[in-house]
C-alpha cells in the first residue's frame, strides 16, 4: 500500500474501533480521510475491503504494543509471559480501551466468510504464538496447551474489563496466568 492508502485504512480503523464497522458509512469514511467516496471504492474496491485494510492496518501495531518492549526489555521468557499479562493491565485500565478491535470486529461481521474474519484469525493466532514460543522456552510440558489456555485467559480479561469498565480483570487475568504456567512448568 502506498502511503496515502495506508493512511485511509487508518483512519478507517480508528473510525470502526470507535463507532463499529456497521453504524461507520461510506461518507464518514470519506469525510474523516478527507477524500471523495469515489477514492475510497478505487483505492479499496468497496467497503469490505476497506474494513480489511483497516484491520491489516492494525495487525502489527497492536502486535508490537503487546509484545515490542517485552522482547526487548525482559529475556527470560517466563517472565516475557508475565510481562505480557502486565502490558495487558496498562491497556486494559486506560480511560479510553474499548475492547479488542480484532474481537469486536469478528462479533460485528456476522458472516464468517467476510475477509476481515481472516485479519482476525491471523492476528489472534500470532499472538498465540508468541505466547507459545515464549512457553516452549520456558519449560512448559505442552506449550500449545498453555498458550490456548492463555489467549483465554487474555481475551476473557479484554472482554471483562470492556464490561466493567475496570482494569480489575486484567490483574486477575495476571494472577491466572501466573498460576497456569506454574502448573505447566511444574509438570
Amino acid at each position: 500500500m502506498d502511503a496515502e492508502t495506508t493512511r485511509i485504512a487508518e483512519v478507517a480503523a480508528e473510525r470502526f474501533h470507535a463507532y463499529g464497522i456497521t453504524a461507520t458509512g461510506v461518507a464518514e469514511l470519506s469525510r474523516s480521510a478527507g477524500v471523495s467516496k469515489r477514492t475510497l471504492y478505487q483505492r479499496f474496491g468497496s467497503k469490505d475491503g476497506l474494513v480489511v485494510a483497516a484491520y491489516e492496518s492494525l495487525d502489527l501495531p497492536v502486535y508490537r504494543m503487546f509484545t515490542a518492549a517485552i522482547e526487548r526489555d525482559v529475556a527470560d521468557p517466563r517472565e516475557q509471559l508475565d510481562a505480557f499479562f502486565a502490558q495487558l493491565e496498562s491497556i486494559l485500565g486506560s480511560d479510553d480501551f474499548r475492547g479488542c478491535p480484532f474481537t469486536n470486529a469478528a462479533s460485528e461481521l456476522p458472516d464468517p466468510s467476510h475477509p476481515a474474519h481472516a485479519v482476525v484469525r491471523r492476528h489472534k493466532e500470532r499472538l498465540r504464538r508468541w505466547l507459545r514460543d515464549r512457553a516452549k522456552a520456558a519449560g512448559a510440558s505442552d506449550p500449545g496447551a498453555l498458550s490456548r489456555q492463555l489467549m483465554l485467559v487474555f481475551a476473557g480479561a479484554q472482554a471483562q474489563a470492556l464490561i466493567e469498565q475496570s482494569g480489575r480483570p486484567a490483574q486477575d487475568a495476571r494472577t491466572l496466568a501466573a498460576k497456569l504456567v506454574d502448573e505447566a512448568i511444574a509438570r
